[in-house]
């Protein structure tokens, strides 16, 4: 609870640092409803709301789309294997999640920033997760030669197993115990067995 305090007296203390910057700067307004003005006078400047009057409506679309980016990354970062297993995972993981979002909002015609588009954003996100992961296994396993990296990191842990148990049944036989047997490890680690 403490710890919450603590990270939400440091979020005002940020944000009332970027309103006066932004002030100082007689850069881009602090207060106001949309997610751009709250992040303060950078990320106004690099996402600009309109050009010499013209409105540029890419500034919602580059907002939605960078949330698929960020999880492909991270998706891409959590993948076991080498270099073209991460691009693989992240980058269907981007691609199906901007495809899926930003189709949706084509289809249903809703415009950034309203209620229907961020509830596309939401259910999209979520309803990409649960397609790009089974797409991107399939695309491993093409890669892997029928194996995805799980799937190879399982099999490398089945054998260390096996090893094992043939170690422990030799060196019970060498001990001279005419029936090889496995103790269970629970057992004996409480004087059981």
């Amino acid at each position: 609870m403490i710890g919450l305090l603590a990270r939400a007296i440091a979020a005002a203390k940020s944000l009332k640092a970027g309103a006066a910057v932004s002030k100082a700067l007689g850069g881009a307004r602090f207060a106001g409803t949309k997610l751009a003005e709250k992040l303060g006078p950078n990320f106004a400047k690099a996402f600009p709301k309109e050009i010499n009057g013209v409105p540029l409506p890419g500034r919602g679309i580059v907002g939605s789309v960078l949330p698929d980016v960020g999880f492909g990354v991270m998706s891409g970062m959590m993948q076991p294997g080498d270099l073209g297993d991460k691009l693989i995972a992240g980058g269907t993981d981007m691609v199906l999640g901007a495809g899926m979002t930003g189709g949706l909002r084509g289809v249903l015609g809703a415009r950034p920033g309203t209620a229907l588009s961020n509830t596309i954003e939401m259910g999209g996100g979520m309803a990409s997760g649960l397609v790009s992961y089974p797409a991107a296994e399939q695309l491993l396993r093409i890669k892997g030669g029928g194996q995805s990296p799980y799937d190879k990191l399982q099999t490398e842990q089945y054998a260390a197993m096996e090893q094992q148990i043939k170690d422990d049944l030799y060196a019970q036989m060498m001990a001279g115990n005419r029936t090889p047997y496995i103790q269970d490890p629970f057992l004996s680690a409480n004087g059981l067995g």
